[in-house]
């Protein structure tokens, strides 16, 4: 809890003033004898000095903060009304602000800053980006297309050269064909002396259409292949072109990307969402401090005019002024701790009044006295009057 701290640090530093301070520090360069028995008990019973004088402080602080909220409790039902309602508020805007401090982080500080100096660009490099990197696709689909219909003419090509290849080789059978055909007339007419007057015809007419038709074949794979070579060339224009299309949009969504630390868009737009809300929520937790500033000081100022011990510890506890369970949870803890102290403090008095008993019968079995013993002495005398 807050207010254990508030003892604590009361207790370490102490906000009463002490009657007498002890010199710690004339025992820092001297050497202590560990022969010397009656410095190591002076020693040990100071340890136990110090042990009550501090549990009596501590004991003092939880007092008074048991008196203060005594006092709270025993308030006017309009100052305590008036105590709870700004109570409420600092609880509530403690924690609005312990939210946004324990929020984690979408954005990197990096990134925040980043953003934060070219807020004024951001808006627009992102839309900018977004329609470059549709364009940039839209090109890769031309050159991609473009790309395929290369390759479909560069296939038509091939094919058209691979039929005037069948089909001269089909000319030159047909001329070897008929030359034999025709010697076989020849041999069947003069030498047995047949009629082969109808089949000169039909070997005439199928070598004219035989070879009309390698002619037309031929004349038409001269076409399609011009035509080929055409589209071929056409379409090595037309995807040079794209190509420097794409890598100049590709350079400027590079850079682009490269300038802000984004993978795309998408990506920029999105840490520019993260960054608005960022800001909003630092505006919030700005507007939240002044708020609860406000409502601290109204707080400790209805609180001063209680004259209470201590006001500030009830700023980091505002719930108990809210909430009487809370309350009544503090002061369990407090009347039990200074119940622990008191019997803490009783045992250290007893253990002080008779190690200094002990002190007393070696001061008296020797006649000469060490003077940093009778500091010692002095000292703990001293804090054990305090304690008393």
């Amino acid at each position: 809890m807050g207010l254990w701290k508030r003892v604590k640090d009361r207790v370490k530093y102490g906000k009463q003033p002490v009657e007498e301070e002890i010199d710690e520090d004339i025992f820092e360069n001297e050497p202590v004898s560990t022969g010397d028995e009656l410095l190591d008990l002076c020693e040990k019973v100071l340890g136990s000095a110090r042990e009550l004088e501090d549990g009596k402080k501590e004991y003092h602080i939880i007092t008074s903060y048991l008196n203060d909220i005594e006092i709270i409790e025993n308030m006017a039902p309009d100052q305590a009304e008036e105590v709870r309602k700004a109570a409420e508020f600092v609880a509530k805007l403690n924690g609005e602000r312990d939210v946004f401090l324990n929020t984690s982080k979408k954005l990197s500080d990096a990134q925040f800053k980043m953003i934060q100096r070219q807020e004024d660009e951001i808006p627009d490099a992102a839309k900018m980006l977004h329609e470059n990197e549709t364009y940039q696709a839209t090109v890769k689909r031309d050159m991609q297309y473009l790309e395929g219909e290369k390759k479909e003419w560069e296939i038509a090509k091939r094919s058209c050269l691979r039929t005037k290849k069948r089909l001269r080789s089909l000319s030159y059978l047909l001329f070897y064909a008929s030359a034999a055909v025709a010697a076989l007339l020849l041999v069947l007419s003069y030498g047995l002396n047949m009629d082969t007057q109808y089949a000169w015809i039909a070997l005439i007419t199928l070598i004219l259409l035989l070879s009309g038709f390698i002619v037309f074949k031929l004349e038409q794979g001269k076409r399609e292949l011009r035509q080929a070579q055409v589209n071929i060339n056409y379409a090595i224009t037309l995807l040079n072109k794209v190509k420097i299309k794409y890598v100049n949009i590709t350079n400027a969504v590079d850079y682009t990307r490269e300038k802000y630390n984004v993978r795309d868009a998408r990506e920029l737009a999105y840490q520019w969402e993260l960054y608005q809300e960022a800001v909003r929520k630092q505006e919030r937790y700005l507007k939240t401090n002044q708020d609860l500033n406000y409502y601290y000081d109204k707080l400790l100022a209805i609180l001063r005019k209680c004259h209470l011990y201590d006001v500030r510890v009830w700023i980091d506890q505002p719930q108990a002024l809210v909430e009487s369970k809370e309350m009544v949870e503090i002061k369990h803890n407090l009347i039990v701790r200074r119940q622990k102290l008191r019997s803490k403090i009783a045992l250290n008095l007893d253990t002080v009044k008779r190690e200094r008993g002990e002190i007393d019968k070696m001061m008296k079995a020797r006649p000469d006295v060490d003077s940093r013993a009778l500091e010692m002495v002095e000292s703990i005398d001293r804090m054990a009057e305090l304690s008393t």
